[in-house]
């Protein structure tokens, strides 16, 4: 009987419970039995039927889903596909600032958008301010995770900001020490908890959650609070040759962890019991890997670097933890996301979207000219097999207009066709049938580029696409207010 591919040159896996690892102290024990039973239900409520394993490829689900469970919207095409402005919002700078401007996140009434030391509430519709929650420093770290019923988290500086201090310089110097959650519709702050151990960086921080649960690394600790009342599940604060790197979260939750010398790491990647800090299975990454950033945490999906610190090999991994296939990222071809530089975060892979079955990356664009280009195609969105890492189909962008993709709906994939001279579009990839449809045509104007050197946010949500930038910066030639986001919505 075959369990899948051998492993690779890069890594081999072993089921564990705990083994080697440093002991996480629970402070609240469920009774796991009826978890466990409650979370292979909802699995299967969730994914149900369908093109990719998912409830339905073009309709919402029916199943109910649990308040504090992580998003997964299903998108349907809307009436008319021509575009109008839903949603915008500018700032105000001095002549020379810079401010960093993390996190984007919308639901059907309200676009939130940090800034510095604030998130603020555009209403949808008439881009009038619904609300602002003023923190006392900076955003350091941020989840594009949602929950269904609309809530997020950000991490942020305890440490009140000098006259002048919104700056990016200013953001990695201070510490990184507190977490909170906010309802994305009302701007109520929720809860507000002191992160444990000493005060990480903004380099070191990383904040994620999964259903009932929000998730933190420091650097020096980890914690899990209860997504609803702040109470601390658990912690890990005990000093160790091993660390809690980060966690990936949204429909399960994965940490990474870093053993010895940071001039020679070993990495190991473990599922993780949300609600008690349980480890319940580890795949350990071979020796001499540079880094390793986690892509998804059900399925699985993990990029490693080899040889360098750029990635190198996408590695999918079953429900247990084994090895199934691996994915070459060759060298610049693809525009997987994974290496932000000068970041501490684990979760990011911004340009892999995973569904049950099947990994989306888009290619890397190419210059396009009529002359020059002879028809070929700007870019492609490539499907990749999760069980053995092959190339099972690609959708080409059209000519001078490349392709990302967004996030999943359902069994087909959300992508933003970006387009410079004529309407950029938010469009729907069905895997199994390699139909395009569009969903959404809008203008371009004051809209950042993806393929710009920091690429902007971005976010499909309830048929309307929202783009932001994640850093704004003043000429001397600019006027005083710069376009930090703008949302477009069927004029239909």
């Amino acid at each position: 009987m075959s369990f899948g591919p051998p492993p690779s040159p890069f890594t081999q896996s072993r089921l564990t419970a705990s083994e080697g690892r440093k002991k996480r102290t629970s402070l609240l024990v469920g009774v796991l039995l009826a978890l466990v039973a409650a979370l292979c239900s909802a699995g299967w409520l969730l994914w149900g039927p369908g093109t990719d394993g998912t409830a339905s490829a073009n309709r919402p689900t029916s199943a109910p889903r649990a308040p504090d469970a992580i998003r997964e919207t299903v998108e349907t095409p809307p009436k008319t596909p021509e575009g109008g402005t839903a949603a915008e919002h500018a700032v105000e700078l001095k002549e020379g600032e810079t401010v960093p401007a993390p996190g984007l996140w919308a639901t059907d009434k309200i676009v939130a958008k940090g800034i510095a030391d604030v998130v603020k509430g555009i209403r949808i519709k008439d881009s009038e301010e619904a609300w602002r929650i003023d923190f006392p420093g900076l955003i350091c770290a941020v989840t594009r995770h949602v929950s269904v019923d609309g809530r997020t988290a950000v991490a942020f500086s305890g440490e009140r900001l000098e006259k002048g201090g919104r700056t990016e310089e200013a953001a990695l110097a201070a510490p990184c020490d507190r977490v909170a959650v906010f309802d994305i519709d009302t701007g109520r702050k929720l809860w507000d908890k002191k992160l444990p151990g000493p005060s990480g960086s903004a380099m070191s921080v990383n904040v994620t959650m999964t259903r009932g649960a929000v998730v933190a690394a420091t650097g020096q600790a980890s914690v899990a609070y209860d997504m609803t009342s702040g109470e601390r599940l658990w912690a890990d604060t005990a000093t160790s040759d091993c660390t809690d790197t980060g966690f990936a979260g949204g429909r399960g939750l994965i940490a990474l962890v870093e053993c010895g010398d940071s001039a020679d790491p070993v990495f190991r990647v473990e599922k993780i019991a949300p609600r008690t800090g349980k480890s319940l299975w580890t795949y350990e990454v071979a020796r001499g890997i540079k880094g390793v950033h986690l892509a998804s945490s059900s399925p699985p999906v993990i990029a490693v670097a080899a040889g360098d610190v750029r990635s190198t090999t996408l590695i999918t991994l079953s429900d247990l933890g084994r090895q199934r296939g691996t994915i070459r990222l060759e060298g610049d071809r693809y525009e997987h996301g994974c290496d932000e530089t000068f970041s501490g975060r684990v979760e990011m892979c911004t340009g892999v979207v995973v569904g049950r079955r099947q990994l989306f990356m888009a290619t890397k664009p190419r210059d396009f000219s009529p002359e020059a280009s002879r028809g070929q195609t700007p870019n492609e969105v490539v499907a990749f097999d999760l069980a053995t890492g092959n190339t099972v189909r690609k959708f080409d962008a059209r000519p001078g207009r490349p392709m990302f993709p967004l996030r999943m709906s359902g069994g087909k994939v959300i992508a933003y066709r970006e387009a410079a001279s004529s309407p950029s579009a938010a469009v729907s990839l069905d895997p199994e049938s390699g139909k395009e449809t569009i969903l959404l045509l809008f203008g371009q104007a004051d809209v950042p580029e993806m393929t710009a050197l920091e690429p902007p946010d971005v976010v499909y949500e309830r048929g309307r696409i929202f783009l932001s930038a994640t850093g704004v910066a003043r000429a001397e030639d600019d006027g005083p207010r710069l376009p930090l986001m703008r949302g477009f919505e069927s004029s239909g």
